[in-house]
């Protein structure tokens, strides 16, 4: 992905950064216990797919049919997809994957990318988010963290939001720059490349503290179902920390080396003075024993409001009227049944009785209310 300041990818996107890329996610994946999909989005999604089947009039065939959307930005090799199709296919979930990146060097080949769409994409291009438009149910994105500002961040969480489709949910997972650490021998080890590179980071102006502050702007956007999530590295085990290392190694070494490429002025910001002692840094790394890398994974969920037939009241407010109910509709083709969005349960079959309001604890003082409204004629309300 790109930013709109002049400065560059400070990564690379060849081939040895596929490598890195996919080994990186092959941490990830075991830190978090192979369950890449949050349990609410999948509960989401769930619901979601269930209510599309039941509309249809041919249910050995709609099986088949995949109902769902869904995105992952700055995708890269697209990994984390190919990874989510085991998980989707054990929970019986059939979906649309579609990968988007500011580049398409890391894409896998036009015969090898197996039903996955691929399209290049600048995550600050509010423009084409806005032609795109409410698409996906599930938005994923990752390891931003090298390439926005604090500003830009906002702007790429709300053109995310531009192309999810309300109930959806907005899935970031990042690893920030200021908890980023290396020990030797079990105590703090300082002066190195890492410190010189979040040194540069903050000059660029890039989010530090990135983890953090996505989260506050979902609470200030006011989206349902905010989570945040800390995974610290060292609560992980032996193999997974070895691999960190190797990891780490791999991305200092592609820090440097882009930096060499793009000249001495690049160079100066990450505190080499020459392009040989860049290389000299280079080749130390790794070299260190007893020397561990550290990160903390940050993941942060949000969904965007609205979806099954929900609307947001303020306490007190009346009941809505009927055209109200109308525009609060999301997907009315897909919701073939009262659906109460705050417990998520499904009304019997066969009850005439008038659905009546489920209420919701509220975060911030308000009351999520799901209104359910039943019809023999699945085209109307």
């Amino acid at each position: 992905m790109s930013t709109t300041t002049k400065e560059p990818y400070l990564l690379n996107v060849d081939e040895e950064a596929s490598k890195r890329l996919n080994l990186q996610h092959d941490i990830l994946t075991q830190m978090l216990y192979g369950k890449l999909i949050p349990e609410p989005v999948i509960k989401r999604l769930t619901s979601v797919q269930e209510a599309a089947r039941a509309m249809s009039y041919d249910r050995p065939a709609s099986k088949q049919v995949k109902y769902l959307k869904i995105a992952d930005l700055a995708t890269g090799t697209g990994i984390w997809l190919y990874s989510i199709r085991k998980q989707l296919e054990e929970l019986d979930l059939k979906a649309e994957l579609h990968g988007y990146d500011l580049h398409d060097n890391q894409f896998p080949p036009e015969g090898k990318r197996e039903d996955v769409g691929f399209h290049m994409l600048n995550i600050l291009d509010t423009l084409k988010f806005q032609e795109i438009g409410p698409t996906y149910h599930y938005i994923h994105a990752r390891l931003l963290t090298s390439v926005l500002t604090r500003e830009e961040w906002k702007v790429a969480i709300d053109n995310c939001l531009e192309i999810l489709k309300p109930g959806g949910f907005l899935h970031f997972e990042e690893i920030p720059f200021g908890e980023l650490s290396m020990e030797k021998d079990g105590a703090p080890a300082s002066g190195g490349v890492l410190e010189k590179l979040q040194a540069s980071m903050k000059l660029l102006k890039r989010d530090l503290d990135c983890g953090n502050n996505i989260y506050n702007y979902l609470e200030e956007l006011e989206l349902w179902e905010t989570e945040h999530r800390k995974i610290d590295l060292r609560t992980c085990d032996e193999e997974t920390k070895q691999m960190q290392n190797v990891n780490a190694r791999l991305g200092l070494e592609e820090f440097i080396t882009n930096a060499i490429a793009r000249g001495p002025e690049a160079l100066k910001r990450l505190g080499f003075e020459s392009k040989e002692a860049a290389l000299e840094k280079m080749a130390s790394l790794g070299k260190d024993p007893g020397t561990q890398a550290f990160f903390v994974l940050h993941s942060i969920l949000g969904r965007k409001p609205g979806g099954s037939y929900t609307m947001q009241l303020s306490s007190g407010s009346a009941a809505p009227k009927d055209s109200e109910l109308e525009e609060a509709r999301d997907e009315p083709k897909q919701i073939p049944k009262p659906i109460f969005d705050g417990a998520l349960e499904r009304a019997p079959e066969d009850t005439e009785e008038e659905p009546q309001p489920t209420f919701v604890v509220p975060r911030r003082g308000r009351f999520q209310v799901s209104y359910a409204v039943t019809s023999q004629n699945p085209d109307t309300k």
